[in-house]
């Protein structure tokens, strides 16, 4: 089943720069390691409440050659790219989810090494996106505390504990026309949980707010126009109180709300 938020994805172009300018923001960031595609390597931001951030860029920005998730059609764009749910068990959602009409990739095997050499494995699968935006999922087949450090990894100083909201910008899977309602409803069947009420375009998934903007939201109208539908913003549980967003030259392109 589906347990949850686990990560999302910011993509950029470079991985140290980025890093350093995330630290200056006041996150812990812990680096990754290198993927085992050989195409991209990542660095962690990890919170308390078990999910985290992943500052990831393509190892040769120029190379014409892209990931299994698609990640290439983004480097001239970066930002939040993508997002992922986890699995216990990643198998039996593939097949609950083939059943519900949806395609899906996978389950393939993934991993990475890290800095110190050990090695982490996991697997996953994408589905067809045609007009959604939706998740790919993972499911660890090492212990998760090898990928997703914990601890004083994540604890950050400026107070962030975790995600409690993800904004989506989503078209129709029908006919492209944004329809967050309709998103709403085929995220809700991916996830494994209820439904929104009617007419609603917010879902609970845990504890945080999944909601999906519109093309009355011009910030959402612009990411359609850029890369299509996905993530496209995010607020982060803190103990600092009010709510700011960062400096998106620091967040390289991520819309970050702390507070």
């Amino acid at each position: 089943m589906i347990t949850g938020l686990d990560h999302l994805v910011i993509l950029v172009r470079d991985l140290d720069c980025a890093a350093r300018d995330y630290e200056r923001l006041g996150f812990a960031v812990t680096p990754g390691g290198e993927h085992a595609d050989g195409l991209t390597r990542n660095a962690l931001v990890p919170f308390q409440d078990g999910s985290y951030l992943e500052l990831v860029a393509f190892v040769n920005p120029d190379d014409s050659r892209d990931n299994v998730w698609g990640w290439r059609r983004f480097v001239a764009t970066g930002g939040l790219v993508d997002h992922c749910l986890a699995s216990d068990d990643l198998v039996s959602d593939a097949r609950r989810l083939r059943e519900a009409g949806f395609e899906v990739s996978g389950p393939a095997d993934g991993g990475r090494r890290l800095p110190d050499g050990q090695e982490i494995r996991w697997r996953s699968a994408s589905v067809a996106q045609e007009g959604r935006a939706l998740p790919f999922l993972i499911e660890d087949l090492t212990p998760r505390p090898r990928r997703v450090p914990a601890g004083r990894a994540a604890i950050h100083p400026n107070g962030a504990t975790g995600i409690s909201a993800l904004e989506i910008a989503a078209p129709d899977p029908e006919n492209a026309a944004p329809d967050p309602e309709n998103a709403a409803r085929s995220y809700a069947t991916l996830a494994g949980g209820p439904a929104p009420k009617e007419g609603g375009e917010t879902m609970r998934l845990g504890s945080r707010a999944v909601s999906f903007a519109g093309p009355e939201d011009e910030d959402s109208q612009r990411r359609l126009d850029a890369i299509g539908s996905g993530p496209l913003a995010m607020e982060l549980a803190s103990g600092e109180g009010g709510k700011r967003f960062l400096d998106p030259d620091l967040t390289h392109g991520a819309r970050i709300r702390i507070g």
